[in-house]
């Protein structure tokens, strides 16, 4: 009985220790988001002109995400101070650069089907702050700077 009890202690011991780990609480995840979003947005700001910033820790900022479940958002938009001197990927690597500084990494490896002469794309993941960020960028009509990050869904009033 005593080899019973110690074989199930020791494999609730690992259970527990494995798989993906703990998300933060939503409101932790929304400042980091937050942070994250005001530190990518700080490195752009002398390049573009007319900034809106929606950020997670404003109240209209909590969206719903399947049955029972919420996330919070952080987005900015802005356009090119002087479009003739962008280059959309280049703009998206400084963008990106950012993130990677902070823990984030690409979601998808290979993104050169979204990326064009005067489009740029990237997705970015935080895992362990459970957060996702969209970087987009584009030479051919306003706003040419789309900033879009979440967390991950957590149950209401979590």
């Amino acid at each position: 009985m005593k080899v019973v009890a110690a074989i199930l202690a020791c494999l609730a011991a690992l259970t527990s220790c494995s798989g993906e780990p703990e998300p933060p609480p939503l409101a932790e995840a929304a400042r980091t988001l937050v942070s994250d979003g005001d530190a990518v947005v700080s490195s752009l700001k002398d390049r573009v002109t007319g900034l809106t910033q929606e950020r997670a820790d404003g109240p209209d900022r909590i969206s719903a995400c399947g049955t029972d479940m919420q996330r919070r958002s952080y987005v900015a938009k802005a356009s090119f101070v002087d479009a003739t001197k962008e280059n959309p990927s280049s703009l998206v690597g400084i963008l990106k650069g950012e993130l990677f500084s902070r823990g984030y990494h690409d979601e998808i490896v290979d993104n050169l089907d979204l990326r064009e002469d005067k489009t740029s794309v990237a997705v970015l993941v935080n895992p362990e702050a459970g957060l996702t960020y969209i970087l987009f960028t584009r030479l051919d009509s306003a706003p040419n700077v789309v900033i879009v990050g979440k967390t991950e869904c957590y149950p209401r009033g979590g």
